[in-house]
């Protein structure tokens, strides 16, 4: 086991799938919203539930100037999750990962969290822009093996990548940012005034959501803000118990990168 120091309570770690958000009192908004939760380490994806499903799509490369802005709408993020008193604060890593939408930049960056069961309900706080109200909830067979691992580079090995964090059957995996992470995709895409390959650029920062049927087999992609990556294999290594206890780098698809674990422990009174 090599945990890291735990910032938010037992009942929040695992993998939840939002059921909704009102926002400001208008109407339940339904969109994809993954919230993927280790000891410390979060991990959230957010998907317009309008995209359109950009099918036989292979790269970016396939997309027009037009269809470019719609992948503007989604978000990814990781970084550090702290639940003190209920109220949950989330901070990214200094080194930026993700990209955020304009939707997501009226979040606030504090929560009030009500867990009820197996939903953990979310409200403002005094800090908020507007009000609202999400209904996270908790995936079934999200506990067991709890991992966040970083993505580095073989020639740097402080040159991180991405990073990973699975809790059971679930993964959530995020790039670092290609553009800094400091202003919306909108916006950026906006001052790239139809220079496609600067689009393309800013977009090109993977951030996806994968499952696996069960224990040792692979993690499938089931929502990510590249839709041509959606149903395919995500690369998260094997591991057990006896393996982490063992190594600290694993291997990746990437000839030029290996998997450092960051820590890792075995969830709901089973270490």
């Amino acid at each position: 086991m090599r945990k890291a120091m735990q910032t938010v309570p037992d009942w929040a770690i695992g993998c939840m799938d939002r059921e909704y958000i009102i926002l400001d009192g208008g109407d339940k908004d339904r969109s994809v919203a993954i919230w993927i939760q280790t000891e410390s380490a979060f991990f959230d994806l957010r998907k317009p539930y309008d995209r359109p499903a950009f099918e036989n799509r292979k790269s970016l490369e396939d997309f027009s100037s037009e269809e470019l802005l719609q992948l503007a709408r989604h978000s990814g993020d990781v970084g550090i999750c702290t639940i003190e008193d209920r109220v949950a604060t989330w901070r990214g890593w200094i080194d930026r990962f993700g990209f955020f939408c304009d939707a997501v930049s009226v979040f606030p960056e504090d929560g009030r969290l009500d867990p009820k069961g197996d939903v953990i309900y979310e409200y403002e706080t005094p800090k908020s822009r507007v009000p609202y109200e999400e209904a996270w909830v908790m995936q079934p067979d999200d506990d067991g093996l709890i991992a966040h691992l970083s993505l580095r580079s073989e020639a740097d090995e402080d040159d991180i990548l991405a990073q990973l964090l699975v809790t059971g059957c679930y993964a959530g995996y995020c790039e670092k940012s290609t553009s800094g992470n400091q202003a919306s995709l909108e916006s950026q895409l906006d001052r790239a005034a139809g220079d496609v390959e600067r689009m393309r650029q800013i977009l090109d920062c993977e951030a996806s959501y994968a499952t696996s049927e069960r224990p040792g087999s692979p993690f499938v992609i089931r929502h990510s803000n590249l839709p041509f990556r959606e149903g395919r294999e995500l690369d998260v290594p094997r591991m057990d118990s006896d393996i982490l206890e063992q190594r600290a780098k694993l291997p990746s698809r990437r000839d030029d990168a290996f998997w450092h674990v960051e820590s890792w422990f075995i969830h709901s009174g089973l270490e």
